[in-house]
């Protein structure tokens, strides 16, 4: 049993050229052009027994975060601890967690008693070994050196190529300023010809050349200055610093003629978090390298003893029948049971489960849910689960992590997280279906929100009713946000707004109703318990209950209220 702690995690899959200067095999990395930032910056603490779900849409770095936490994917910077260990460096079968796959992995030629011991066969453990006299024996790590010397010279390249990419992005940015005033000029000739023909238009084209010849030579200008920067770090970290410092010499020349301030160059967040890193690699090397350490013996596990946790396993899942059955003769829900076992039985201090029911059919993924939340209960180990699903996020974390795009959106239980979302993202993603938005221009008038839709109805709400907003857009005057409201907080009612039916799904329950407030909006989904006879094309008037209204700030897309009620 362990607490998980992540922080300033970063990962970075290099650019293909990259990855063949450090000639290493990433098949992910090589598909992409340039570096890709699959992780920013992900902080956070696990308490030990939590069941942790990371959820959000494809490509947001989930299932990237679980595998740097099983030791399959390299963290490019940050600190991991499992328990009071920084596991950074340590190999995956010596970190004492238990992955489940979305594949089972189950091998076909064993029964479900075989594949479930396999591991626990293959093991070994760790002894510590002792003298005659039975005192420790102790020795210089020299694997554990080598490992640290390796991570160093890995963290080394990354901290140049991070320094290359900040050095990059302030030419980048003086590339757009000339193209800029190159699109400027181009403006300015087509107006100048604009009419015009023959030798006039010949003069105006001549004299226009020069511009966009000193506009092509600082261009030039721009990439040699660039190339000598890149030069001049690649030469510094290599060691050659008698040729860097000519070859800085050189880039500060180009680039005052290419009017590039050097001073711009800002380190980035993730070459702080690798040069900390540096720093810890190197503390733990002379450590390691000046101290020696307990030595270990590896042994099998008894037979015995392997036996014992395959009944104990197979007990808990409700498998003891499958025993001594292959699993071509079970079903999906019996295949996934078996992996769990055979996770489950190395009694591990975390459990990494990663999209594990996705090739389970609806009804087998419902009971598979309420299965594996009562083995969590029952195991008290913590739990680490990724999926795209937000219904099995709901209903099986004690806490879920929403992401987009690498970067944590929030984390909370599952019901603050869909009461309170703290950015329109959140509002969205979690909740089927999806909440609805409004582009909508907000007033304060008296004890009341006076809220103007985009098909130019008005309505007021009593803001005692409402969750507080902030008071900057409650300064009586005019503000553009976004009006965010669940189906299920909408009604039909004379006194709300106008919009036109588009679909009417009945789903036994509850009828679903598409509306659109304006030809021109998207469909938003009301949900009504009682059948009507409402028809496509309809006029229907729609009523928002205040108190689930939601508010977000029309650029920054964060909410702009709070948890309390009253204003």
């Amino acid at each position: 049993m362990a607490g998980i702690s992540l922080r300033h995690i970063y990962k970075v899959y290099q650019s293909k050229e990259k990855e063949k200067k450090r000639k290493k095999k990433d098949d992910g990395a090589k598909k992409r052009k340039g570096d890709f930032l699959a992780v920013r910056d992900f902080n956070m603490e696990i308490e030990d027994g939590e069941f942790i779900v990371f959820v959000g849409p494809s490509g947001c770095g989930k299932s990237t975060t679980l595998r740097m936490i099983a030791g399959l994917e390299e963290i490019t910077a940050g600190d991991l601890y499992i328990g009071d260990r920084l596991v950074n460096d340590v190999e995956p079968k010596d970190r004492d967690i238990a992955m489940v796959f979305q594949n089972y992995a189950l091998y076909p030629h064993m029964t479900a008693g075989e594949n479930i011991g396999f591991g626990l066969k293959m093991r070994k453990v760790a002894t510590p070994k002792n003298d005659e006299n039975g005192n420790p024996v102790l020795a210089i790590d020299k694997k554990k050196i080598r490992e640290l010397r390796n991570s160093l010279k890995t963290v080394h390249i990354d901290i140049r190529y991070a320094e290359e990419n900040d050095a990059e992005l302030v030419f980048k940015y003086r590339l757009c300023e000339i193209k800029a005033e190159y699109e400027k000029l181009l403006i300015e000739k087509n107006a100048a010809l604009d009419g015009k023909s023959g030798e006039q238009a010949k003069e105006i084209l001549l004299s226009f050349s020069e511009r966009e010849k000193a506009i092509a030579d600082l261009v030039n200008e721009v990439l040699a200055a660039q190339k000598a920067v890149i030069n001049e770090i690649r030469l510094r970290y290599a060691g050659k610093n008698e040729k860097a410092e000519k070859a800085g010499n050189l880039a500060k020349e180009l680039a005052n003629r290419a009017s590039v301030n050097l001073g711009d160059i800002r380190e980035s967040d993730i070459k702080l978090a690798l040069t900390e890193r540096k720093k810890k690699l190197e503390r733990d090397l002379e450590y390691y390298t000046n101290r020696p350490v307990q030595v270990y013996e590896y042994r099998h596990i008894p037979k015995e003893e392997i036996e014992k946790k395959v009944k104990w396993a197979s007990e808990v899942l409700g498998v003891t029948e499958l025993l001594d059955i292959k699993p071509k003769a079970m079903s999906g829900g019996q295949r996934q049971r078996i992996a769990l076992g055979r996770a489950i039985v190395r009694e591990p201090k975390v459990m990494l489960l990663d999209e594990p029911l996705s090739n389970l059919d609806a009804k087998l993924r419902t009971t598979m849910r309420s299965e594996i939340v009562k083995l969590h209960n029952e195991l008290k180990t913590t739990f680490i689960y990724v999926t795209h699903d937000q219904i099995e996020a709901m209903t099986m974390g004690t806490r879920i992590v929403v992401m987009k795009l690498g970067e944590i959106q929030q984390i909370d239980n599952p019901t603050n997280l869909f009461d309170f979302p703290e950015n329109k993202f959140v509002a969205g993603f979690i909740g089927t279906p999806q909440m609805n938005f409004f582009d909508v221009t907000i007033k304060k008038n008296g004890k009341n929100l006076d809220v103007k839709y985009p098909n130019g109805e008005m309505q007021s709400y009593n803001l005692a009713n409402m969750r507080t907003i902030k008071p900057e857009y409650l300064d009586g005057n005019e503000h553009g946000v976004t009006l965010g409201i669940r189906g299920e907080n909408v009604t039909l009612d004379e006194k709300g707004i106008s919009a036109k039916l588009s679909i009417k799904e009945i789903l036994g329950n509850t009828t679903q109703m598409f509306v659109k407030i304006t030809p021109e909006s998207p469909d938003s989904i009301i949900c009504v318990n009682d059948r009507n006879d409402y028809r496509q094309g309809d006029t229907v008037k729609i009523f928002f209950d205040e108190k689930r209204i939601h508010l977000f700030d029309d650029e920054t897309e964060l909410s702009i209220m709070e948890r309390k009620y009253g204003n």
